[in-house]
């Protein structure tokens, strides 16, 4: 498969929240919705920096909703699945719809008859222990990006070009209102 193809990374939420430790530790303390938000703030910085498109599909297999759709502040899509639907069934289906010679899919979760399915697709299966491995290397590398240099000046005038930053000047000590 070549590197050129955008990558499109499918992660079976409840599978990975149930096997990070300090995910796990949430839900165990009937915290799911802060493991939930845990589990996509995690994986913001990781797909930004690696430039991957993302979904974390949740499954309502035995929630009587309809399948639901959101996007996180970091461009995340969360999907739920509706009711009767696995996580696992869902992503099978992304799979098959997604054209595989156009994009680099991964899939992550730690159900190994999961990584059958996928393979089925040619679709790459990473575990729950991978994916964070590959989190916490990409937060280290975001880390040692040396940050561009802020101006030396703080306030607007280190913004304003010269001319503009004197007239400005002149109106402030001239006490008059520069609108009028």
């Amino acid at each position: 498969m070549q590197a050129s193809f955008p990558t499109v990374l499918w992660v079976d939420g409840y599978n990975i929240i149930g096997a990070w430790p300090n995910l796990k530790k949430l839900a165990r303390c009937s915290l799911m919705d802060l493991a939930r938000l845990r589990l996509v703030e995690s994986l913001a910085s990781y797909v930004a920096f690696r430039g991957y498109r993302a979904t974390v599909v949740y499954d309502a297999y035995t929630q009587f909703t309809p399948a639901r759709q959101q996007r996180s502040p970091s461009g995340i899509e969360i999907l739920y699945t509706a009711y009767g639907e696995t996580a696992d069934a869902c992503i099978e289906r992304l799979c098959a719809q997604l054209q595989a010679d156009t994009y680099r899919v991964r899939v992550a979760t730690s159900d190994r008859v999961q990584q059958w399915v996928i393979g089925g697709y040619n679709a790459e299966w990473i575990s729950a222990e991978q994916l964070w491995a590959e989190v916490q290397e990409a937060q280290e590398q975001i880390r040692c990006i040396k940050p561009k240099r802020l101006p030396s000046r703080r306030g607007i005038d280190s913004y304003l070009d010269a001319e503009t930053l004197s007239r400005l000047n002149r109106w402030r000590l001239s006490g008059r209102d520069p609108i009028h």
